[in-house]
């Protein structure tokens, strides 16, 4: 999650007999209230719009119900009421759909899919401000002023589509009658998670179609889900990847994720040093607000998987 933070400062203390008294302001401290979309089995059921709404009600649940014996942490948590919905699955819902990683069909199919993601959770919070009340810190926010949505989907900077309009009747509505999370969306690993729900890291490639995955006490066989002769060569190991191609997808994710995405670069061992400069470089000046991992493997001859069949 990318929000703001701010220092707690000491204000005053009072000393009342060996007792001292210390009053402090407290700072802005990030707290990290997390569910992820299972892309392949909502999308493929397309129920998108029926669950969004549920796990924004959920999320925004858990700061009411969860205790932080952080302070500062219990005090930013009601402030912005900041949630972080994600994604998990995105290779796997690649592989599915038959769309190459590297290709402009895959970035084309990423921005459309995480548009119609963020406006819903967008939505789905605006709704729920009519119901419950807008986060404390609303007024004179990006979401109140729209500038928000102007840097997004219109004004100067933002992006002309045919998706315009509905963006703009969402931004006034909001405007007027508030939004009850001032953060909404973030991509976070999803590691262990993808693997219990049965599909692919985040929105990671691959690590290769077959291997063991390794941890200090265990040892277990991992398949990319749903291998099968239809979807055996849109899974591609993540090292064999131009990664040009991630960040290019990375960057149409991005501007529908007002928060981050944790995003992995994977390159060679052998990967010259201006080579790795210039993709962090790309990623910057795509608009990334972050990235996670650089994750690097040896190189070494790898077998034909049609040869070796």
């Amino acid at each position: 999650m990318t929000q703001n933070q701010s220092a707690t400062v000491v204000t005053n203390e009072i000393a009342n007999g060996d007792v001292i008294i210390t009053y402090k302001k407290a700072g802005d401290f990030v707290v990290c209230n997390l569910s992820s979309v299972n892309l392949p089995r909502t999308v493929e059921a397309d129920v998108l719009e029926r669950l969004i709404p549920i796990q924004v009600r959920m999320l925004d649940n858990v700061i009411d119900l969860n205790t932080i014996d952080v302070l500062q942490a219990q005090i930013t948590n009601k402030k912005y009421r900041a949630i972080g919905l994600g994604t998990f699955g995105w290779a796997h819902l690649l592989a599915k759909k038959q769309i190459k990683w590297e290709s402009e069909d895959a970035v084309k199919y990423c921005d459309g899919l995480y548009e119609r993601i963020a406006f819903l959770a967008i939505k789905a919070s605006a709704a729920l401000a009519l119901e419950k009340g807008a986060y404390p810190a609303f007024e004179g926010s990006d979401w109140q002023t729209g500038e928000y949505f102007r840097q997004r989907y219109f004004g100067e900077t933002g992006h002309y589509t045919h998706t315009t309009p509905m963006w703009t009747v969402l931004a006034g509505l909001i405007s007027e009658t508030g939004i009850r999370n001032g953060y909404l969306m973030a991509v976070a690993p999803n590691m262990s998670t993808a693997k219990i729900g049965g599909s692919t890291d985040g929105i990671d490639p691959i690590f290769k179609r077959e291997y063991s995955e390794e941890k200090k006490s265990y040892k277990i066989p991992v398949t990319a889900p749903d291998l099968s002769p239809e979807t055996f060569w849109f899974y591609k190991s993540a090292y064999d990847i131009d990664q040009t191609w991630s960040i290019r997808q990375n960057a149409a994710r991005q501007r529908h994720v007002d928060q981050a995405i944790s995003f992995n670069l994977y390159v060679r061992s052998d990967i010259k040093a201006k080579d790795l400069l210039d993709l962090h470089i790309l990623a910057w000046e795509s608009g990334l607000k972050s990235t996670y991992y650089t994750r690097s493997i040896d190189l070494k001859t790898e077998t034909c998987d049609a040869c070796a069949s």
